[in-house]
């Protein structure tokens, strides 16, 4: 068999094989939420990360809709579903008092969604209370990854299913 030959199919088996072996799902399911007072504008900004496949999953089993963050068509009924989810699924209670957040919107990177939520009007933070569901209707392992500045300090937690709340102070 000439070597052209021989060539042509290991390269064939390869690239099969590395098809095979790539996996559409992830072996792990992780959120991160990332939260800031910004004390000169009297505010706390929080991002979501978790990734699309996971997100829609969940708000597709949620909601009963069809869902599908990268179609611009939709991005408005999107917006819909993610700004409800969060206020499900994500409350934060800031000094004892649980403030309603305002969805800023999501944007896509990848294989992840980053959702915006903002608290305004705020003055001194010395306690962040979290109620946090995220994924939990998908994944019995998910796990969430907090990490709360306030003050230029930064504290990081790590909530997992089936454990909803974190207790952050400053």
């Amino acid at each position: 068999m000439p070597a052209w030959i021989k060539n042509y199919w290991m390269l064939v088996g390869v690239v099969l094989f590395l098809s095979a072996s790539q996996r559409k799902d992830h072996p792990f399911h992780v959120g991160v939420v990332e939260i800031e007072h910004n004390a000169k504008e009297r505010t706390l900004e929080l991002s979501c990360k978790l990734f699309t496949d996971d997100f829609e999953n969940s708000l597709r089993k949620r909601f009963g809709v069809p869902v599908d963050f990268s179609d611009p068509s939709r991005k408005t009924f999107m917006d819909s579903l993610v700004a409800r989810y969060l206020r499900e699924q994500l409350v934060i209670t800031i000094n004892g008092k649980s403030l309603p957040g305002a969805y800023l919107g999501f944007e896509q990177e990848k294989e992840a969604i980053y959702s915006y939520v903002e608290y305004t009007g705020l003055g001194q933070l010395t306690q962040l209370k979290t109620d946090c569901g995220l994924l939990y209707d998908q994944f019995t392992d998910q796990v969430n990854i907090f990490h709360v500045t306030i003050g230029g300090k930064r504290q990081s937690s790590k909530i997992s299913y089936p454990a909803r709340q974190l207790d952050f102070r400053f």
